[in-house]
C-alpha cells in the first residue's frame, strides 16, 4: 500500500512527512486540488513507467477530506469514488500522498481507509509543552542550544503557531555563525516587537478567537498607545476580506482569480482561508456590521477607549 494521507494544520509538520515519504526517490510530482482535476491526479498515478522507475505524487489541497460545504455534495462525492477506484488496484511503482491543511472528516470512510491501513499521519493542535519540545529537537538538530526561557518567549511571541515559531528559530540561527548556546538577549533582540507588528497579532488572535493572547496583546498594545480605531479598521478589513472570499467562492473563481481580485499574495489567502473555517457566513455578515457600529459609538465619544476593545473581545471570543 502506497497511498497515504497527511493531515495537519501545520505546514511544518506536513513538509517533514514529506521528507520521510520522499527520501530516495527523485521523480516527484506535485498536483493541486484546486487547479487540478482529481482525473489527473489518478491518469498519472495510473501510468506504469517503462523502466518501472518509482515516483511520488503529492496532491495538495485534497479539500474531500475535509467537511462538505454546501454546493460541494456531487463533487466531492464523484472524487471520492473515483479514488476508492484506484485503490482497488493502485500502481506499485507510485507513492501518492495526499495533503488535507486543516481538520478531516474522521467519520467519512475515506479517510477510515488510511487509517485502518496505517497510511495515515495526523497531527492534532499542540500544546505549548509540545511546540517546546519540537522547537528544542530543531535547534538540537543544527548543533545549537537554547534555554528554556527562550523557547517559551519564542512561543508566546508567536501567538503559539508552530510554523511562525520554527521560522523565528531559523531566523536566529542563521544569524548565528557558529553553533553555540543562542542568548536570550538574542532572541529578545531578533524577535522584537513593533507597534505595527503588535497590531496584526492582536488582529489574529481575536479573529481566531484566542482570548489568552488577545488579552496579553491588548495590554501590550497600551504600551505602544495604540489608537483602538486602528485595531477596529484592521479588523473590519479581515472579516470584509473573508466576505469576500466567500463570495467570490460562491462564484467558483479560482484561488489565482481571487487572490488576483484582492489583492493578495498567496500565503495572504491561505491565512483568509484558515480564518474562514471558524465563521459562518451570517457571522462574518453580523461582525461586520457590529465593527461598524462599535467604530460609530467610540467616535462619537458614546464609548470610552479603555473598554471598546476589551468589550469585542470579549464579545467575539
Amino acid at each position: 500500500m502506497k497511498t497515504y494521507l497527511i493531515v495537519s494544520e501545520t505546514n511544518y509538520f506536513i513538509k517533514e512527512k514529506l521528507k520521510e515519504l520522499s527520501k530516495g526517490i527523485d521523480n516527484i510530482i506535485t498536483f493541486n486540488l484546486e487547479e487540478n482535476k482529481l482525473e489527473e491526479v489518478l491518469e498519472e498515478a495510473s501510468y506504469f513507467s517503462m523502466f518501472s522507475e518509482e515516483k511520488i505524487i503529492i496532491v495538495k489541497n485534497a479539500s474531500f477530506f475535509g467537511t462538505t460545504k454546501k454546493g460541494e455534495t456531487n463533487k466531492n462525492k464523484e472524487d471520492i469514488e473515483k479514488l476508492e477506484k484506484y485503490l482497488e488496484n493502485p500502481n506499485p511503482t507510485v507513492k501518492l500522498v495526499f495533503i488535507y491543511n486543516g481538520v478531516a472528516d474522521t467519520k467519512k470512510k475515506i479517510y477510515n481507509y488510511f487509517q485502518n491501513n496505517k497510511t495515515l499521519f495526523t497531527q492534532n493542535k499542540m500544546t505549548k509543552t509540545e511546540m517546546k519540545n519540537e522547537l528544542l529537537k530543531v535547534v538540537n538538530s543544527h548543533g545549537y542550544k537554547i534555554e528554556d526561557k527562550s523557547l517559551w518567549y519564542i512561543i508566546n511571541n508567536s501567538l503559539n503557531n508552530l510554523d511562525i515559531a520554527i521560522n523565528e528559530i531559523n531566523k536566529i540561527m542563521l544569524y548565528y555563525n557558529k553553533k553555540s548556546l543562542i542568548s536570550y538577549q538574542d532572541v529578545l533582540n531578533m524577535t522584537s516587537k513593533t507597534s505595527e507588528e503588535n497590531n496584526f497579532k492582536l488582529v489574529d488572535s481575536i479573529v481566531t478567537r484566542d482570548l489568552e493572547n488577545a488579552l496579553r496583546l491588548l495590554e501590550e498594545s497600551k504600551i505602544y498607545k495604540v489608537e483602538p480605531s486602528n485595531i477596529i479598521s484592521l479588523l473590519y478589513r479581515e472579516f470584509k476580506l473573508m466576505l469576500a472570499t466567500l463570495l467570490y467562492e460562491e462564484k467558483k473563481c479560482s484561488n489565482n482569480e481571487i487572490a488576483s481580485n484582492l489583492k493578495l499574495a498567496p500565503w495572504q489567502l491561505d491565512k483568509v482561508h484558515n480564518n474562514l473555517r471558524l465563521y459562518k457566513k451570517w457571522e462574518i455578515e453580523d461582525e461586520i456590521k457590529y465593527l461598524s457600529q462599535m467604530d460609530y459609538f467610540y467616535k462619537s465619544g458614546l464609548i470610552n477607549r479603555d473598554v471598546v476593545l476589551i468589550n469585542y473581545i470579549f464579545h467575539i471570543c
